[in-house]
């Protein structure tokens, strides 16, 4: 796994995932404490021209400043559910059904880190996955949340509803209601699906309420990422509200 540029680098370090740092002379000042704080922690420091950050991020925008480490931890769906039986009516989870943009992943994931959800849920196909792109996009925060890759979404979600959780889907049309009418005041999953495709039949199926965000200015919908955002927040406002 590449972390590109000085914040992915430094999440990577405070979790313990950065192996190398390159770091082009002309950024060495810019991220003196960086360099500092790896070498302290066993990590090896290369001096290394911008041609060859370059390279190595196959062009990807690095800032002078170059990661790698291990693969990404994914964490287990036990996990998750566990926290949800933990945490009980506080428990957040987001499920996402075929978001195959890594940058759309990435956004989200920052939200979710925001927001410290319990869990991301990925289905293993039709699912962009976690790698350099995403972390980036993440500003670097993808380690800080509970990923899960799942083999079936559709029955991990009834795991959760099992557990006590209750299954909210993203989703415009009859049978939705306005999201901003909801509590939110038990153990809540919400469910999004790719722009244009929206949730899979059955995923929707599954869902034990659809909800929508309304739009006075007339567009049709918000961007995955930014309508992950806008949801994950509401829970956590109307959850304050009501404590």
């Amino acid at each position: 796994m590449k972390f590109l540029g000085p914040h992915a680098c430094e999440e990577a370090l405070a979790l313990g995932e950065l192996h190398t740092l390159w770091v082009a002379p002309a950024a060495f000042g810019r991220v003196a404490k960086l360099v500092s704080e790896a070498r302290a922690a066993g990590v090896v420091v290369h001096r290394e021209p911008m041609e060859g950050l370059d390279r190595r991020s196959q062009g990807q925008r690095h800032q002078g400043v170059l990661g790698e480490g291990g693969p990404f931890a994914y964490a287990t769906f036990e996990e998750v559910a566990a926290s949800v039986k933990a945490k009980g009516d506080a428990a957040l989870v987001l499920a996402l059904d075929g978001i195959t943009d890594p940058h759309n992943l990435g956004a989200i994931l920052r939200s979710a880190a925001g927001a410290a959800v319990d869990g991301v849920l990925l289905p293993e196909r039709r699912s962009a996955m976690v790698n350099e792109t995403v972390v980036r996009a993440s500003a670097g925060t993808a380690g800080r949340v509970p990923v899960c890759r799942v083999v079936n979404l559709g029955r991990a979600l009834d795991e959760l509803k099992e557990a006590g959780a209750w299954v909210y889907g993203l989703a415009a049309g009859e049978g939705s209601r306005d999201y901003l009418g909801e509590a939110f005041d038990r153990p809540t999953v919400l469910v999004l699906g790719a722009e244009g495709e929206g949730l899979h039949l059955k995923i929707r199926e599954r869902c034990d309420g659809l909800l929508h965000i309304p739009m006075p200015g007339g567009i049709e919908s918000l961007n995955v990422s930014a309508a992950a955002a806008v949801t994950l927040f509401r829970v956590l406002a109307r959850r304050g509200a009501s404590s």
